[in-house]
């Protein structure tokens, strides 16, 4: 065996044990149990930042009206400066509605948006959920109550992931494995889908005015918090609710150049077991053309792919396509040449864009 192939082949031999370390990871995340609410909980303000998002608003809107929350509740919807009818959707469906029209110096428009809804809260627990989610009637409650259960000052739930059978379903799936490679007790994950926090903490810690210029503000936002002592752990569960992240191959494009890029750099030293993981499970690739080119025994291609499935077989099975895991050295090619492009225009200062500005 070539010098090159050998060790092409022995960095996908190593994703076989980091692809075991990722599913641990993921089976330690606490569940959220499915608990009868007994009694009246403290008011709940879910606040959604929407840019350009009617039509997903037309989805996420009658599933938070159909919530069933022993409270009061109030739902407002931050229109960050959309060229649609997102103000017009969020009013039908009888949200408040705080209408920017700037921009301020210092801020990306996911944290001002945020901000400014949390500003205009008026309940004890704070809820920012994304526009492309789609929440469970009983979802908030459930959420709010495991907190004051457990006393902590927030939590992040890591929910269902809806895609297509097609690209996004593949490189996701590999996506999350990667993450799920870094994840540790010293290094907090919060999910910006989902982010559940008590007012007195947002505005005791500044909330998201302390990541105001961060492109993964819910990283960012993580990490601070930890650092003031606020217990705001991430919870995973199946069914209080649910999110497509990308409707188009563009948007899936430049979500993997954002995430790929700016990621790593909130995930430490650890970052580079993920970097491993995903140039090890595309390796395979590499391997199958070498040993056509140079004409050497296949085997160790089969072999290097062999693992390679076995690996995602979990995270594959998870997303509802086991067969996808065959795949996934195609997935963790595309994340690769994403996380390299995104890395590259940021340094050259060229930026990615993601809802019509550029990050």
């Amino acid at each position: 065996m070539d010098f090159m192939i050998a060790n092409w082949v022995s960095m996908s031999l190593l994703a076989g044990p980091l692809a075991l370390y990722s599913e641990r990871r993921f089976r330690d995340i606490p569940e959220l149990p499915h608990q009868e609410i007994l009694g009246s909980l403290p008011g709940l303000t879910i606040i959604v930042p929407a840019r350009n998002e009617a039509n997903n608003l037309e989805r996420l809107l009658p599933s938070l009206n159909s919530i069933k929350y022993p409270g009061a509740v109030e739902l407002i919807v931050v229109d960050d400066n959309s060229a649609d009818q997102t103000a017009a959707v969020a009013k039908k469906y009888g949200a408040q509605v705080i209408e920017l029209t700037e921009l301020p110096e210092g801020w990306t428009g996911k944290t001002y948006a945020c901000h400014m809804g949390a500003l205009a809260a008026e309940n004890e627990w704070l809820l920012f959920t994304d526009a492309d989610t789609v929440h469970h009637p009983n979802g908030p409650a459930q959420a709010v109550a495991y907190a004051i259960e457990h006393g902590l000052n927030g939590l992040s739930i890591f929910f269902k992931q809806i895609t297509s059978k097609g690209l996004d379903r593949l490189t996701l799936l590999v996506a999350f494995a990667g993450l799920f490679v870094s994840f540790g007790s010293n290094k907090p994950i919060i999910n910006g889908q989902y982010i559940l926090l008590h007012s007195d903490v947002y505005n005791d810690s500044s909330g998201f005015a302390s990541v105001a210029l961060e492109s993964m503000e819910d990283l960012a936002l993580g990490q601070h918090l930890r650092k003031r002592d606020y217990q705001v752990p991430l919870i995973r569960s199946e069914t209080v609710a649910a999110v497509q992240m990308y409707n188009q191959t563009s948007d899936l494009w430049q979500g993997l150049m954002r995430l790929g890029s700016g990621s790593l750099s909130w995930l430490g030293l650890r970052s580079i077991l993920t970097a491993l993981f995903i140039t090890g499970a595309m390796t395979p690739i590499l391997i199958l053309i070498s040993t056509f080119i140079l004409r050497r025994n296949r085997k160790w291609a089969g072999i290097s792919w062999s693992v390679i499935a076995a690996s995602f077989l979990p995270w594959a099975s998870r997303f509802g396509s086991p067969g996808l895991a065959l795949l996934a050295p195609f997935g963790a090619l595309l994340i690769l040449l994403a996380a390299v492009i995104g890395i590259l225009r940021r340094v050259f200062g060229r930026g990615i864009h993601w809802k019509g500005r550029k990050v």
